[in-house]
């Protein structure tokens, strides 16, 4: 396929500053060049001029949580996730295959108009990623396990799901949650993933179960008869009962991490893993969770990217609730839904930048006249991001 040249009033390498008059060139789906359109050697004629326009490179959506709809308003408990996680109706919710493959079949038609080219899926129903393969669409899929008792640990493991990696699609286990997942299979989980998620520090619920072994958890333990009574409480919080179980994966995603501290952010800097951050402003915020100490994850150097849930697939709106909800600069906004969730999925040597050799999934947006600022019009607009190539 002979090379094809986009000029734009804008170009977001991301890597590097915006280019102003810029241009990126493309042949068998790969960048071939990219940089100010007065630098530009070949035929100018040949380009196609975009105009007002900005181009940037395709959105990831870094942890997408098909399992949890929230959609009826009128029958969702408000004010705290385990109320909902709790009641009878979601529980018949959670566990139906039908009603999460309806959900990701949704969400695979909407994430084009959203941006997004690559997605990280937690779910139970990992068998749900056989739509993926058509959809164009990266994707890397963490089976949740459940099944807090030990006793129950080997046949968990054992009756894990069994995919294959392609080109498209990694699959990797994760927890479910840390209060409903046995330690043995959590320390399987380590020593044979290279990656996984797990949400993280998310509810007061969780650290008082950690801390005393009582409460809301371990009613809901009782009631579902997974509660383990060989276990003690650590008594200590979620995350340091996580590192000195060992249940981290060379590369873990820690997603919410609404009640970490700043002393347990340096723990996790002295670790040898790496530690990625995800958080989810607007499940934190529609579930009245909290909000996570953004700043202070992003000041301590930690790889921050963006996720979604349920119904709610539209990473841009998660874009606009990091910027109301933490501070963060549109720039660095823009860097958490490329790159960074790029890195956190493990394909940032395909995509999450435009640079020469990586895959050349281009978005662009347009304006009627002039752009002042590149990353407004993305973040705090609703024109539409339309793929170039």
């Amino acid at each position: 396929m002979s090379e094809r040249t986009f000029f734009a009033e804008w170009v977001l390498p991301i890597v590097s500053g915006p280019i102003h008059n810029g241009y990126v060139s493309i042949a068998n789906g790969k960048i071939t060049a990219i940089g100010k359109q007065s630098g530009y050697k070949g035929d100018q004629k040949t380009a196609q001029d975009l105009g007002h326009t900005v181009l940037s490179p395709a959105l990831v959506n870094a942890l997408f949580h098909p399992d949890y709809p929230v959609a009826d308003p009128q029958s969702t408990p408000r004010g705290s996730f385990f109320n909902w996680l709790h009641s009878g109706k979601n529980h018949t919710r959670l566990t139906s295959k039908l009603e999460v493959e309806s959900e990701l079949l949704s969400a695979i038609k909407r994430c084009y108009d959203y941006g997004t080219v690559a997605i990280g899926i937690r779910t139970r129903h990992p068998e749900i990623s056989d739509h993926l393969e058509n959809s164009g669409l990266y994707s890397v899929v963490f089976q949740m396990l459940q099944g807090f008792r030990e006793g129950d640990a080997h046949k968990i493991w054992n009756n894990r799901g069994q995919f294959k990696d392609s080109e498209q699609t990694r699959f990797y286990q994760a927890g479910e949650f840390l209060f409903n997942l046995s330690p043995d299979v959590f320390r399987n989980i380590s020593r044979s993933n290279q990656r996984t998620a797990l949400p993280m520090s998310f509810m007061k619920d969780e650290e008082h179960f950690f801390m005393k072994g009582q409460g809301r958890i371990y009613q809901y333990l009782l009631a579902k008869d997974d509660m383990d009574y060989r276990w003690q409480p650590p008594h200590t919080t979620p995350l340091r009962y996580f590192l000195n179980n060992a249940f981290a994966a060379p590369e873990t995603i820690l997603s919410h991490v609404i009640t970490l501290e700043e002393e347990e952010l340096d723990l996790l800097n002295n670790r040898t893993e790496t530690y990625h951050m995800c958080l989810h402003p607007r499940f934190d915020r529609q579930w009245e969770l909290g909000t996570a100490p953004g700043q202070l994850i992003r000041d301590k150097g930690f790889n921050i990217c963006l996720g979604t849930f349920a119904e709610h697939m539209d990473i841009r709106a998660e874009m606009r609730s990091a910027s109301a909800e933490y501070g963060f600069t549109p720039d660095e906004i823009m860097q958490m839904a490329t790159l960074n969730g790029a890195k956190a999925l493990g394909l940032v040597n395909k995509i999450g930048s435009l640079e020469p050799g990586k895959d050349a999934k281009i978005f662009s947006i347009r304006s009627e006249s002039s752009i002042a600022d590149p990353y407004d019009i993305i973040l705090f607009t609703n024109e539409r991001l339309r793929a170039i190539s």
